[in-house]
């Protein structure tokens, strides 16, 4: 038997209506389940911070990206296992783990003791799991946040189109507003770039291939080898950086484009080189503004369950819990 806490969040896109209390109750009968609805970030942290403290062996994040990002940041080099329960608009982190909203595949997972250990991206003390960074990304990220919050119009959408939403807001962007890149001082022993100091719609700090459930930001980049991807986006005009995004929304490489630098390191230092802060966006979620960024890694710093394909049969599945294999 194990100690499990389940985190809900009703504010999600899909709320709790996908993983109700007693549906999950009725799946881990056998545990020691604790459902939570906090109602403030300070509230989620001291529970997670007494779980801790009381030996609990699993949390269970019930929520989208930013869900998974406020509760990971309590459970980093901690004896605790985290479970995605994915009920949110993207979702990336739980596709990249294998998970799906499916309760009963779920428990499966959970059964089978499938886990592995990821790397945490430190942003100024702050952590990342998925895909990051400053620019256009993170306009789209702030805009899609704020409007979830003012319009219900705009939230029912996002039930109703999921992922989809990120590349609308994208495309509003694209086509109605002015093109603008920043001015940044680029610090990283791996950086290829011969003038640190670099004009950048965008650059972003990638932990898995995908970014906003379809953008194929870094082909073959790992989440548990030490390093993270940086692309950093050098187009001077709206069309050749939007020629760049859209061939990565089909998931294709732009390889022989000179604009676009990617590399790998373990150590990032992003500096404002105008007279505005960075705004970093991490999971999905907006970080404190900065007018630097030093941005690292914790290796193997989170144990999450995930599935690859493995089967799920194990010997604690009694004959009529296992689907018949065709």
């Amino acid at each position: 038997m194990a100690k499990i806490s389940v985190y809900l969040n009703s504010h999600s896109s899909q709320g709790n209506t996908t993983f109700k209390e007693e549906e999950l109750k009725k799946f881990f009968f056998r545990h020691e389940l604790e459902v939570k609805s906090p109602s403030s970030l300070e509230e989620l942290n001291k529970s997670i911070s007494d779980d801790v403290k009381k030996g609990t062996q699993y949390v269970f994040a019930a929520g989208g990206d930013g869900t998974m990002n406020a509760v990971s940041q309590n459970l980093i080099n901690k004896n605790i296992k985290l479970m995605i329960l994915p009920a949110g608009t993207a979702n990336d982190f739980a596709k990249e783990m294998g998970l799906s909203n499916n309760l009963k595949k779920i428990s499966q997972i959970f059964n089978a003791q499938t886990t592995k250990k990821i790397d945490a991206i430190n942003v100024n003390g702050r952590y990342m799991m998925t895909n990051g960074g400053i620019g256009m990304a993170c306009e789209v990220a702030a805009t899609v946040d704020r409007m979830r919050k003012q319009s219900l119009l705009f939230k029912k959408m996002m039930k109703t189109i999921g992922k989809e939403t990120y590349s609308l807001v994208y495309a509003q962007k694209m086509l109605t507003k002015p093109y603008h890149a920043r001015r940044v001082f680029i610090e990283s022993k791996d950086s290829p770039l011969i003038d640190p100091r670099i004009s950048t719609p965008m650059i972003l700090v990638n932990n898995q291939e995908f970014i906003g459930g379809k953008f194929q930001v870094a082909p073959k980049t790992l989440n548990n080898d030490g390093k993270f991807n940086v692309t950093i986006f050098l187009h001077q005009n709206r069309m050749d950086f939007l020629k760049c995004t859209l061939m990565m929304m089909q998931g294709k490489c732009p390889t022989n484009d000179p604009n676009l630098i990617s590399f790998e390191t373990d150590d990032l230092t992003l500096t404002s080189l105008d007279d505005r802060p960075l705004t970093f966006f991490g999971d999905g979620e907006i970080f404190p503004d900065e007018k630097e960024l030093r941005i690292s890694v914790e290796h193997l710093g989170l144990e999450v369950c995930t599935y690859k394909g493995e089967h799920l049969l194990c010997s604690s599945h009694s004959l009529d819990k296992i689907e018949m294999i065709q």
